[in-house]
């Protein structure tokens, strides 16, 4: 008698507090912000070579191949691309870019046969290019803006400006 007293006093409080007070939804990968300027961020990508958006190739490519693999802590992919246009970076026409797998790791989705503009780190680590979430990474039917940015960057810097 006397738990089903203490039961039914504080079932109503407890109910009020769930309704309250929801769960949140967890999101495991936190970005730093870019600008909100898409130019200013292209920019900041092309420009700077370490710090917090460090960037060491930007590239437009296709998807030829990617291969799951599970060695070391998290599980990632292993995406081929057949470079089309370079920005930044010395890579060969056919490079390998590694991203986490799940967007919960920060893992960017790719999709082999489709086209990206990948702005990528050197993992010094694991000794490879990496890319993220986070990053400017894009498919190539939302990078319209950021290419045009990025053509304008290039040819002032080839006419030294």
């Amino acid at each position: 008698m006397k738990d089903s007293i203490i039961s039914q006093r504080w079932s109503g409080p407890i109910l009020l507090l769930i309704f309250l007070c929801p769960p949140q939804v967890a999101n495991a990968c936190t970005c730093a912000p870019y600008p909100d300027d898409l130019e200013k961020a292209v920019t900041m990508a092309y420009a700077q070579g370490n710090g917090i958006f460090e960037v060491d190739v930007i590239f437009l490519g296709d998807v030829t191949a990617m291969r799951y693999r599970t060695r070391g802590s998290l599980p990632h992919y292993e995406v081929t691309f057949s470079v089309r246009d370079r920005w930044k970076g010395s890579i060969p026409d056919i490079v390998s870019v590694r991203t986490n797998a799940g967007e919960i790791a920060c893992g960017y989705k790719f999709k082999k046969g489709n086209s990206y503009l990948v702005f990528a780190h050197w993992d010094e680590q694991r000794q490879q290019l990496a890319t993220f979430l986070c990053d400017l990474t894009r498919s190539e039917a939302k990078a319209k803006d950021a290419i045009g940015v990025l053509d304008h960057l290039r040819n002032k810097q080839r006419n030294g400006q």
